[in-house]
């Protein structure tokens, strides 16, 4: 399973730290077994249940995401180079947050019988920042990543994100709130 994973996130290459691409290899792995999900479905699952026949999957919001919010660490980094290692931001932690950002919507989402992706039980009880920082870091991940995956959606509005959670916070509403847009929503 977890060369399948590999395949559909080659993002996870840009984790320095092989120890660290095991540990989320881990945690997808634990939340596609726990959801019931093969790891193919990451491509057919809706990002959101919020926006009616969600034309993007699971898997393109999770590398969008990634993608964009290490475009912006990189930038970041570069700009503020010369600031004495100040603000520097770490791209392993990073890289690690974005990828399992929504990672425990593989245990908020389940398969309705007539084929449809439904909130699960676990769904109702928990949103997917907090079970999937419980995901994270039963397979090691750091308080670090878990404080990403946590905060990176309303829930952590009014706290202090790290840096590396800002970006990846303004890079999932990037993503969520465009699509919205172009689809006409509000």
């Amino acid at each position: 399973m977890k060369e399948k994973i590999r395949k559909l996130l080659p993002e996870i290459e840009w984790i320095h730290d092989p120890g660290l691409r095991e540990k989320v290899l881990a945690s997808y792995e634990d939340a596609l077994k726990t959801g019931g999900w093969t790891p193919e479905d990451m491509e057919r699952i809706p990002f959101t249940l919020l926006i009616p026949d969600c034309p993007a999957s699971y898997l393109t919001h999770v590398r969008g995401v990634t993608r964009m919010a290490k475009l912006a660490m990189d930038e970041f980094n570069t700009l503020y180079a010369t600031a004495g290692g100040k603000f520097r931001m770490d791209n392993d932690t990073l890289v690690a947050g974005a990828l399992l950002h929504d990672v425990g919507k593989l245990v908020e989402y389940e398969k309705a019988p007539d084929g449809r992706t439904v909130k699960s039980q676990n769904g109702r009880d928990l949103r997917h920042p907090f079970s999937g920082t419980v995901i994270a870091l039963r397979n090691g991940c750091s308080t670090a990543i878990g404080h990403i995956i946590a905060n990176h959606a309303h829930e952590g509005d009014g706290t202090l994100r790290s840096p590396e959670g800002v970006l990846v916070n303004k890079a999932d509403f990037m993503n969520f709130e465009s699509i919205k847009s172009f689809l006409g929503m509000k």
